[in-house]
């Protein structure tokens, strides 16, 4: 790349910010934040909109030289924070989506955990007695916040499909009360070579988890897939026992359509933004959820944070 990002973001007039300043030992935070403020723009951007179609999910961009890079850059800056010294890598990271910040993500990353405790505890669905399962748990992300928060009964599983990260997490965050687990299933944009989705079954047994926690794990499943993980759902929670998941519900996103998004794509019973990678996005009317809950022995709660792009589903099993 000789040192420079123009070599690609100049013929589609991206943003740009010189590799070496991000690279060289003695890197500068002005550097980073340049960066990553690049890639924000791009994000909004009418170039942005044609990046998106040719790397339409970071994780795939996670599979190329670049991680590699941005692994490096983040080593000498948690040289310069000691603080940050046991977070996981950049590219696994930037996999989980951290703002769409790409380097200068560390505070945001604790942060983001830290809020949603508070969220889920404040609401009274997370308690420090909590059987958790948490879907698509990521690089540990949520785990290292539930594990401060779980008192000696509270227990925690974490789940994902993406073999390196739950790799990460079994040697730095596993122990007496957590857990993590591989599921290697098909997607795309997470795990190109696993198995389609047919008889899985959740690590956890029938009616032992009180709270399943899927924070941008539906918005990436076909409506085949994610029937069946709301029947897993179903299965592996105590009654009364919560879900909590994050979606696109076209209900409330359908205005803003045009700006992040579009969903221009009708699949069965979902909508997909990009058709090369259908689960980098996946969008759903209530409805359907609706009727995938009710299929499932499950009762709507309440939905929040309708303004944002995805919203916070609240069920619990009868």
């Amino acid at each position: 790349m000789n040192g420079d990002l123009r070599c690609f973001a100049q013929p589609i007039g991206l943003p740009t910010v010189r590799t070496f300043d991000i690279l060289r030992l003695q890197y500068t935070p002005d550097a980073i934040t340049q960066f990553d403020q690049s890639f924000l723009e791009t994000e909004h951007s009418v170039a942005g909109k044609l990046l998106r179609r040719l790397i339409p999910s970071v994780p795939v961009l996670a599979r190329t030289p670049v991680a590699s890079m941005l692994d490096i850059a983040d080593y000498f800056v948690k040289r310069r924070h000691p603080e940050w010294s046991t977070l996981p890598p950049a590219s696994l990271r930037m996999r989980i989506g951290v703002g769409n910040y790409i380097l200068n993500n560390h505070a945001e990353f604790i942060q983001h955990a830290n809020n949603l405790v508070a969220e889920l505890s404040g609401k009274g669905y997370l308690t420090p007695q909590s059987q958790v399962l948490e879907l698509g748990c990521g690089c540990g992300r949520n785990a290292r916040a539930l594990k401060q928060f779980l008192g000696a009964e509270g227990r925690y599983t974490g789940q994902d499909v993406d073999a390196e990260m739950i790799a990460w997490c079994s040697a730095n965050l596993a122990g007496e009360r957590a857990r993590f687990e591989h599921a290697n299933l098909l997607s795309l944009v997470y795990n190109p070579h696993g198995k389609i989705i047919t008889d899985y079954r959740f690590p956890a047994n029938d009616s032992s988890i009180s709270l399943i926690i899927a924070v941008s794990v539906f918005s990436h499943l076909l409506y085949a897939d994610a029937n069946h993980y709301i029947r897993e759902s179903s299965r592996v929670l105590m009654p009364g026992g919560y879900l909590h998941m994050t979606h696109f519900i076209m209900d409330y996103i359908r205005p803003r359509l045009g700006q992040r998004w579009s969903f221009a794509h009708k699949e069965l019973n979902c909508y997909v933004e990009n058709l090369r990678y259908p689960e980098a996005a996946v969008a759903f009317d209530l409805s359907v959820i609706k009727d995938m809950l009710t299929e499932h022995g499950l009762a709507l709660e309440t939905i929040y944070n309708d303004e944002l792009h995805q919203q916070t589903v609240i069920a619990r099993k009868l």
